[in-house]
């Protein structure tokens, strides 16, 4: 690091990574039981954007009458085809209604049917899973972020953007601090902290809009102070415009939308006669590569079933949305009136830190929220992520307040270890060389690796064999040529080596699982597992290397027993087959 690099030391009680849904409740939740106590949030972004919250439409899943949590619990169990951590889901769906409500409170508004109740839509054909509809359809994300800035603001939380962390700093075992540095400035900031909470979202490969910051470097930061992963081989491969980016499309699914081929067929009935297109894009996009291989591409998102009364649901009021609509219907190309050309994309990694169901981690004082921590194997409904990162933080607000009333001071930092890991983070910077690289080219290569079809859909040994040996090479011989001019693409640096780092993660963990379940298709096991659902943990192994950990799922501990699995409304292989008969 260069000597006239300005360093800002900052001293809190409680250091937030992540300035999205989930760390905003954890600071929320965290002030409100402790006001006394300093509470700093950081997030690379722009100070109080919210992160992938404020992309999102603002639709919220929440448990309420005359549905009941074991209702839910019972749907979950089956839907994630016994990969459910049922006392966490359990104690999640309770404090789901309580979080809508102080949604509400603050001003948050979502649709009611014309006698006053509250307007829901039926999720992935399951008996009670629905979401409730934001009213601002394209802002309600965005209102909910603003809101809890607002309160956030008033208590007097500090609030600190544009700052990428690179490292935590951890003593005797224990969480103190972390180091970054500032993305516009390139000034360096030491973070001393009595407890930190991870609420840095999940991994990605940077696709489309709002699927390009999630990048891993949470993750890739919890694992490397001592912390375990879980649920690596679980990626999201969503059903996206060919020609624009949209936010909310599985909704028109139960409304009566679907998918159809290059013949005009309903191909997902031939797939899943039961479900047919009213089910997870994972298994859509699953039916749309195979159709795509068939020979029977393109397929076309088919509007003409919908009702006009629903489509009020759907069509984006104001935000990005409205702007992304409008732009496309000057253009002559309407989304709820035209077919439109869809393809699958690969957007974010499901894996995350494990943690128990207060939060913590394997590393005292680092706590895990929101999608910084694996919650669903593979498969979502819609509202999901705005439920369970919500609750996710305001119970991590509430466990890292009791965890610092019963803690010992933490201890002092280390400087001279904070200055080397400083001095590694800005090592790139005006690095010159005939043979650099830009972040930009790495990441491309990363991405052919990874994306192709038989990698991230319909997975098969030999090619995850074949991209992790990609992958490797690209880390040994890529990842230490890359250089930065500037502290902005310092941040793309270690974004891509976040990225490096979960997609390696990615492929090893989808070769262990040796089955199909859940979000993970694997083309030359396409059943699942007789020996029952398991979760693959990550560790360091003895030589540092990542070891995979096999650990079944106690069902025979918990309330709901698995008694049939959403997978077995699928098959994906005799219709493949008679295809290329």
């Amino acid at each position: 690091m260069k000597s006239d690099v300005k360093i800002n030391k900052v001293e809190t009680d409680l250091l937030i990574l992540g300035g999205g849904s989930a760390g905003l409740w954890a600071a929320h939740r965290f002030n409100e039981l402790m006001p006394e106590r300093k509470v700093t949030i950081v997030d690379k972004g722009p100070q109080d954007w919210g992160g992938l919250m404020t992309m999102a439409g603002g639709d919220f899943e929440a448990v309420l009458p005359p549905d009941t949590v074991d209702e839910w619990l019972t749907d979950l169990v089956y839907y994630f085809d016994g990969l459910c951590d049922q006392p966490l889901m359990e104690a999640l769906l309770a404090r789901s209604a309580d979080r809508m409500r102080d949604y509400e409170r603050f001003g948050c508004e979502f649709f009611h049917t014309p006698d006053g109740r509250l307007k829901s839509v039926p999720q992935r054909g399951l008996p009670h899973v629905k979401l409730y509809p934001a009213q601002q359809k394209g802002r309600g994300g965005e209102l909910m972020a603003k809101s809890l800035v607002a309160r956030l603001k008033d208590a007097g939380v500090t609030r600190m953007g544009r700052i990428m962390l690179t490292d935590y700093l951890v003593r005797d075992g224990r969480v103190v601090g972390a180091v970054g540095f500032h993305c516009r400035t390139g000034e360096a900031y030491i973070f001393k902290a009595g407890a930190v909470i991870a609420a840095t979202g999940m991994g990605g490969w940077k696709t489309s809009y709002g699927k390009n910051t999630p990048t891993g470097e949470g993750m890739q930061m919890a694992f490397e102070a001592g912390a375990e992963l879980q649920d690596l081989e679980f990626c999201r491969v969503w059903n996206m415009p060919r020609l624009f980016a949209w936010e909310g499309q599985t909704h028109l699914f139960p409304l009566g939308a679907r998918f159809v081929n290059r013949l005009g067929e309903n191909f997902m009935s031939r797939y899943s006669p039961i479900l047919g297109p009213n089910t997870d894009p994972h298994f859509t996009t699953i039916g749309m590569a195979l159709e795509i291989r068939a020979g029977r591409g393109p397929i076309i998102f088919d509007v003409s079933p919908l009702r006009g009364e629903d489509m009020i649901l759907l069509k984006p009021q104001t935000g990005w949305q409205k702007l992304n609509y409008d732009k496309l219907c000057k253009l002559g190309l309407d989304l709820f009136k035209d077919n439109t050309e869809w393809v699958p994309q690969m957007t974010v990694s499901h894996g995350g830190i494990r943690a128990g169901i207060d939060g913590s981690t394997a590393v005292a004082g680092l706590f895990a929220a929101g999608t910084a921590r694996s919650l669903e194997p593979g498969v979502y409904a819609g509202g999901f992520a705005l439920m369970t990162t919500a609750v996710t933080g305001h119970m991590v607000g509430e466990s890292a307040a009791a965890w610092l009333k019963g803690a010992d001071a933490a201890p002092a930092l280390n400087e001279g270890e904070a200055m080397a890991r400083l001095d590694r983070a800005y090592a790139p910077l005006g690095r010159t060389g005939a043979d650099t690289l830009t972040p930009k080219e790495v990441l491309t290569r990363l991405q052919a690796a990874v994306f192709p079809y038989d990698v991230s859909i319909v997975k098969n040994g030999p090619a995850l064999t074949k991209a992790l040996a990609e992958i490797e090479r690209i880390k040994a011989e890529e990842l230490p040529r890359m250089a930065a001019a500037d502290s902005h693409y310092l941040l793309k640096l270690h974004e891509v080596n976040a990225i490096a780092f979960v997609s390696e993660l990615y492929v090893r963990a989808s070769l262990e699982r040796k089955e199909t379940r859940a979000g993970h298709f694997r083309e030359d096991y396409p059943h699942m597992d007789p020996a029952g659902p398991a979760w693959f943990f990550i560790r360091h192994g003895a030589d540092g290397s990542p070891e995979f950990v096999r650990e079944r799922v106690p069902l025979e501990k918990w309330k709901v027993p698995l008694t049939r699995c959403y997978q077995d409304n699928f098959n994906f292989v005799e219709p493949r087959d008679a295809a290329k008969a």
